[in-house]
C-alpha cells in the first residue's frame, strides 16, 4: 500500500467528517454545559468508530460496491432496503438542507455589508449555482473537497491560536440537566463518516490493517479539532454564541481572520453539498433505476423545498438528521453485522463475534436518542 494512498484515505475520511456539524456544537454546548459535550463526544465518537469498522467489514465481504440500501437489501431483505433508503434520504436531505442554511448565513455575513440582501437570497443564489454544477458534472470540485477541508482545519487552528487569549472561564458552565442530552443528535451528525468509507476502502485496495488505522485516525483527529473549535468559540462568545459559531465571534477578531474563516467555510460546505447530492443521485440511479435527470431533481430540489417552507433552524435540522436518520442507519448496519457474524467468512475486520449484550446496548442507545430527538424536534420537551 502506497504511503500516498494512506494519507489520501485519511484525509478523505477526516474531510468528510469535519464540516457543518462542527459549526453547530458551540451553540448547543452553551446550553447543555461542557460535561455532556465531552461525555457524548467520547461515547458517540467511539460508537461511530465502531460503525465505521462495521461498514468497512460489510463492504469487504461483499462482491460489489453498493450504498447502504443495496447492502440492506442483499443481507436483510426488500423491506430493509426500503427502510435504509428512507434513512439515507432523510439523512442526506437533512445534510443538504443544513448546507443551504449555513452557506446562506456565511455568504450573507461576507457580502451583505457590501451588496445588501437577505439570508434567503444568498442561500437561494448559492443553491441555484450548486444545482447547476451537479446537473452538468462535479468531478473537479468534488476532488477539491479534500483541499478545502484541509484549509478549513488550518483556519480552525488560526482561530484557536488567535482566540485563546480571549477565552474566559466565566463563559463555561459544567452542566444543565434540562439540556444535558441536547448535543446527542448534533454530535452523532458531526462524527458520522460512513459516507466516506467506500472511498477509503478503494484507496487502500481493501487492505484491512490500513483500513483500521485510517478509521482510528478518523476518530481521534476530528474529535480533537471539534473540542478545540468548540471550546475556543464558546470561551470567547459565551452567551452570545451564534448558531453557526463564526458570526458570533466576529467582533472579537479583526475582520481578516473571520473573513478568511467564512470564505473557507463556504467553499468547504459547497463542495460537501456537491458530494452529498451526487451520492444521493447515484443511489437513486443505481438502486432504483431512475433516470439521471429525475434523480438529479430529487437529489437537489427536495431539501430546497424544505428551505422554502421555512425549515431553516440549523440546530434543529442537524440534530434531527443525526439522531433520527443516523440512528436508524446505524441500527441497520449493526443488524447486518450481527447476521454476517454468524456466517463463515463474515468477519474480516473483527476477530470475534459480537456479544449480544453489546448489540442490545447499541440498539437501546439509538432508539433512546431517536425518541428524545423526535420529542425535542416537535417541541414536546420543554
Amino acid at each position: 500500500m502506497a504511503t500516498k494512498n494512506f494519507f489520501s484515505a485519511s484525509a478523505v475520511l477526516i474531510g468528510y467528517i469535519i464540516g457543518v456539524g462542527m459549526f453547530s456544537l458551540p451553540f448547543i454546548v452553551n446550553r447543555s454545559g461542557i460535561l455532556p459535550f465531552f461525555a457524548l463526544l467520547l461515547g458517540l465518537g467511539l460508537v461511530q468508530h465502531f460503525l465505521h469498522l462495521i461498514y468497512a467489514n460489510v463492504i469487504l465481504v461483499s462482491r460489489d460496491y453498493h450504498h447502504l440500501p443495496g447492502y440492506a437489501g442483499e443481507y436483510i431483505g426488500p423491506s430493509a432496503k426500503k427502510l435504509a433508503t428512507v434513512c439515507k434520504l432523510v439523512g442526506n436531505y437533512g445534510a443538504l438542507l443544513a448546507y443551504i442554511i449555513i452557506t446562506g448565513i456565511f455568504l450573507h455575513d461576507l457580502l451583505a455589508p457590501i451588496f445588501g440582501g437577505s439570508l434567503f437570497f444568498y442561500g437561494s443564489a448559492l443553491f441555484a449555482l450548486e444545482a447547476l454544477i451537479v446537473f452538468f458534472g462535479i468531478g473537479v470540485l468534488c476532488r477539491a473537497e479534500l483541499l478545502m477541508s484541509l484549509l478549513l482545519i488550518m483556519v480552525v487552528a488560526l482561530i484557536a491560536i488567535k482566540g485563546w487569549p480571549l477565552v474566559s472561564a466565566a463563559n463555561f458552565h459544567l452542566l444543565d440537566w434540562k439540556y444535558s442530552l441536547l448535543p446527542y443528535g448534533a454530535i452523532l451528525f458531526a462524527v458520522d463518516g460512513n459516507g466516506a468509507i467506500p472511498a477509503v476502502i478503494q484507496l487502500l485496495n481493501r487492505n484491512e490493517q490500513a483500513i483500521r488505522r485510517v478509521v482510528r485516525i478518523g476518530f481521534y483527529l476530528p474529535a480533537a479539532i471539534m473540542i478545540i473549535f468548540t471550546l475556543t468559540v464558546l470561551g470567547i462568545s459565551g452567551a452570545g454564541t451564534s448558531a453557526d459559531a463564526l458570526t458570533g465571534i466576529r467582533n472579537s477578531f479583526g475582520d481578516g481572520v473571520i473573513v478568511l474563516a467564512l470564505i473557507f467555510g463556504v467553499l468547504t460546505i459547497v463542495t460537501s453539498f456537491l458530494g452529498v447530492s451526487q451520492a444521493t443521485r447515484d443511489m437513486l440511479v443505481w438502486d432504483y433505476r431512475l433516470g439521471p435527470k429525475k434523480a438529479w431533481a430529487l437529489a437537489v430540489f427536495v431539501p430546497y423545498i424544505f428551505y422554502l417552507l421555512g425549515l431553516n433552524d440549523l440546530i434543529a435540522v442537524v440534530s434531527f438528521a443525526g439522531a433520527v436518520a443516523g440512528g436508524l442507519s446505524a441500527m441497520i448496519l449493526i443488524y447486518i453485522y450481527a447476521r454476517l457474524s454468524k456466517t463463515k467468512g463474515g468477519l474480516l475486520i473483527f476477530k470475534e463475534r459480537p456479544k449480544e449484550i453489546f448489540i442490545i446496548m447499541f440498539f437501546l442507545l439509538f432508539i433512546g436518542g431517536l425518541v428524545y430527538e423526535m420529542l425535542n424536534f416537535f417541541g414536546w420537551i420543554k
